[in-house]
């Protein structure tokens, strides 16, 4: 299974401390450490330590967390292997092809690889890549991607229903933050306002942020209904906002009315809160109305002038 950028980078800040403090083989790799000294939680440090144990840098002990299994000093420039470019320009290429409507939402993986004139090996693996970020499901032989907001009229109507629902959630009487995850969300924003890399190397994980936050919210409310619709709308909105990530100014600026509501919540402002969420949302729509030129790869000129319907024979 591909390993998110932002697992891979924390494995290699791992070894790179290893290797300047000069750690011993033997010595005790302790997560919540890590955690610390990286200024992360202990979730994606649990990954990136799996990642090292596949590449023999730490070996797990059962019940008893991880050890160096290399001396430090052998690991100065320590790289984990990357994904092949060919494969995420394929990945990138169908997504593009989607929201443009060049091809169908209905995939077969031969007639994938007719249309591209690529290997059915790189279309499988670039499928379960997307498969693996939400934006299509699998039955048999065949693909799908999920349904989506691939109309402006759609966008429209989604950004109406979630302003009358998630602006006025927030001041219901029964809304409840959860600490632990409100703190866990501003790190992960803080994260990202550190990396802005990620909106160009692993879109998805961005995505997984954004929806975690509205969700987050939603569910605070203490109110099902309000959950379940966020969660609806978030998934509709995944493929069409997923591409929206090229524009790393727009992730930033929403990035940053995120951290501004979360400071308002975690101040018991609610009414602060609820105003910028209702700011934020609007920004948002305005944003879909002028989408930027994505950055996909061109189509390969020969798959053009097949045609779509290629893709799903």
């Amino acid at each position: 299974m591909p390993s998110h950028p932002r697992h891979v980078r924390l494995a290699e800040r791992i070894a790179e401390a290893a290797a300047a403090g000069g750690w011993p083989a033997g010595a005790r790799v302790v997560e919540q450490d890590l955690a610390r000294l990286l200024g992360v939680s202990r979730t994606p440090v649990r990954a990136a330590l799996r990642l090292l144990a596949l590449q023999g840098v730490v070996r797990a002990r059962p019940r008893r967390g991880h050890v160096l299994a290399r001396p430090g000093p052998t690991l100065a420039g320590f790289r984990l292997p990357v994904r092949p470019l060919a494969e995420a320009m394929l990945r990138d290429t169908l997504i593009r092809d989607r929201l443009a409507g060049r091809i169908g939402p209905d995939l077969v993986q031969s007639g994938l690889a007719r249309h591209y004139r690529v290997g059915v090996a790189r279309v499988q693996r670039a499928l379960a890549r997307l498969e693996e970020e939400g934006l299509v499901r699998r039955t048999g032989w065949r693909w799908s991607f999920v349904p989506s907001l691939d109309t402006e009229q759609s966008r429209r109507a989604s950004f109406e229903l979630r302003l009358m629902l998630e602006p006025p959630a927030l001041l219901v009487p029964g809304f409840r933050a959860e600490p632990a995850l409100l703190e866990h969300l501003v790190e992960e924003h803080t994260f990202l306002m550190a990396h802005p890399e990620m909106t160009r190397e692993d879109r998805a994980r961005v995505f997984e942020l954004d929806a975690r936050f509205h969700e987050a919210l939603a569910a605070w409310s203490g109110n099902l209904f309000v959950l379940a619709a966020v969660r609806q709308q978030n998934t509709l909105r995944r493929l069409f906002e997923l591409g929206t990530y090229a524009d790393g100014a727009r992730v930033a600026a929403w990035c940053r009315e995120h951290m501004a509501i979360l400071s308002a919540v975690a101040a018991a402002d609610m009414a602060l809160a609820t105003r910028l969420m209702r700011r934020h949302l609007m920004h948002a729509a305005e944003a879909a109305e002028h989408p930027p030129s994505f950055a996909w790869p061109a189509t390969p000129r020969h798959a053009a002038r097949r045609g779509p319907g290629h893709t799903a024979s």
